[in-house]
């Protein structure tokens, strides 16, 4: 007649029956965090069905009398043995946000629940076959005593947590505690979603509903572009040259971009490797999900202890807890949440050998090139200029020439040192030696982007508009004074060729 599982037995394979969100909580439950204890209720659909068969709903007017009818027929329905056996011992329940007593009145509550939906059914679709079928499953939360509810979810626009109380009151303390719970619960299920919580000897979630921010960030942008306008007109600034935002720390609020860039090493912590973990599924889920139609270059971590050092491929090649991580994240985006626009950058190589090794370690984990997982490679070094061909001839898809560390190893400097970063402005020999290695690029269709401060350099970005540079990697606010000095680089180069 109907089924019914304790919430913290539910695991993915129910997630048909039970549905997805309560699922989530069934895995917030398993990841330790405090779920209040109780179970998820099926609705007896086949036992609706018969009894709907039996009313005529021809009418609105009809309609009405005949639903009265219809739940003084359902309030007749007798507790089915297996919610007695499942309560226990259970007298106090919460039901939607509402508090109930005995078995009795949370019967009739989870009839009434369901009656109502079928109903707004009713009133949209008509009495059709398969009204009953797919009624949303009930979530029956145990409780003692229950001195505040309401609900909670983390706002990206603040960069805080949001916390409504609906009933009652809560200690600081218990506030701080809901805050900590959204965030990490955030991280487990690597969405942010909005939960229902109660302080029950304790702060628990019991819980979750979808959350997105699109809603909250169109209104937003809209308000501000509302003030913008009424002060100077302002044309949407384009240019042939893709802008790739750096999100690699931050939160994503941006909506319109060309695509994202991800370096790990600055969001993956050895010293904190579950929590730092966490932190990039989440980032990369988000990213991905957010910008579902632009690419997210996702950077494997290079890990530097400073200049000529051991970092970059060879460290992942020889240390194991740097690179599974990543890998793993890799796997689990692509293979159990299907998002196909995320797409890797081998980061520092040295030889080719190295580049062929890495891409072995991939093929392990079943992510080989293909169209929906490019391969791109991070230029850091000379050497790769001077073997590019056979970088490509290893096979490869793209490009990333980090022009800080090129220039760096070029004029012999380290560019983390703020001492001699005036070296930074002797670009011209940098230039002259990209240029076969562009030259090449453009032959072979590479498609070839820049990472690093250099590259809104005007002398530098007037060159890789010149050698069709297919974008350039920024920060955030650098995004828009970006766009316009593209635009006009561009032009300059237009009317350079016209005369």
């Amino acid at each position: 007649m109907i089924e019914i599982l304790p919430i913290k037995l539910l695991t993915n394979e129910d997630s048909q029956i039970f549905g997805s969100v309560n699922v989530a909580l069934g895995k917030l439950h398993r990841a330790d965090l405090p779920i209040a204890g109780g179970i998820v209720v099926t609705a007896p659909d086949l036992h609706l069905k018969t009894i709907l068969e039996h009313f005529d709903f021809g009418s609105k007017e009809v309609f009405e009398q005949s639903f009265t009818l219809v739940k003084k027929e359902i309030e007749k329905t007798p507790i089915p043995k297996i919610l007695f056996q499942e309560v226990g011992k259970h007298k106090n329940f919460l039901l939607n946000g509402e508090n109930l007593k005995g078995v009795k009145d949370l019967w009739l509550k989870l009839l009434m629940s369901w009656i109502d939906q079928i109903k707004t059914r009713l009133w949209k679709d008509g009495f059709y076959v398969g009204i009953t079928e797919g009624l949303d499953p009930q979530v029956v939360i145990f409780v003692k005593k229950i001195e505040a509810l309401g609900n909670a979810y983390f706002d990206p626009i603040q960069d805080d947590t949001v916390i409504n109380v609906r009933e009652g009151r809560i200690h600081p303390n218990d506030l701080k505690k809901t805050d900590e719970i959204v965030r990490v619960a955030n991280k487990k299920l690597f969405l942010p979603h909005e939960y229902e919580w109660i302080v029950d000897r304790g702060v628990k979630l019991v819980g979750i509903k979808p959350y997105t921010q699109s809603t909250v960030i169109a209104s937003v942008s809209e308000a501000i572009s509302g003030i913008a306008s009424s002060k100077t007109p302002r044309n949407d600034v384009k240019s042939s040259v893709k802008i790739f935002l750096d999100l690699s720390q931050g939160l994503v609020v941006e909506r319109e971009v060309d695509g994202i860039y991800i370096a790990s090493e600055k969001i993956f912590d050895l010293n904190k490797p579950r929590d730092s973990f966490e932190d990039l599924v989440f980032k990369l889920v988000e990213c991905s999900q957010t910008f579902p139609n632009s690419p997210v270059l996702f950077k494997l971590a290079d890990k530097s202890e400073g200049m000529g050092k051991v970092r970059g491929t060879l460290r992942l090649l020889h240390q194991k807890s740097l690179l599974e991580p990543m890998l793993d994240a890799l796997d689990f985006v692509r293979h159990k949440r299907g998002i196909t626009n995320i797409h890797v950058v081998v980061p520092f190589v040295r030889t080719v050998s190295e580049f062929l090794q890495i891409k072995r370690e991939l093929a392990v984990k079943k992510l080989s090139r293909k169209n929906s997982l490019q391969l791109w490679l991070e230029v850091a070094v000379p050497e790769n200029i001077v073997n590019l061909e056979d970088y490509l001839v290893a096979g490869l898809d793209g490009v990333v020439l980090n022009l800080d560390e090129l220039i760096a190893h070029l004029n012999g400097f380290d560019h983390t040192e703020g001492e001699l970063v005036g070296y930074k402005n002797e670009v011209s020999g940098l230039l002259k030696f990209l240029e076969d290695g562009c030259k090449l690029l453009h032959k072979s269709k590479t498609p070839f982007i820049t990472y690093g401060s250099l590259s809104l350099y005007p002398e530098v970005l007037e060159y890789l508009v010149e050698r069709g540079a297919h974008g350039i990697v920024v920060e955030r606010y650098e995004a828009p004074s970006a766009h316009e000095l593209l635009r006009l680089a561009e032009r300059r180069m237009i009317l350079r060729k016209s005369q």
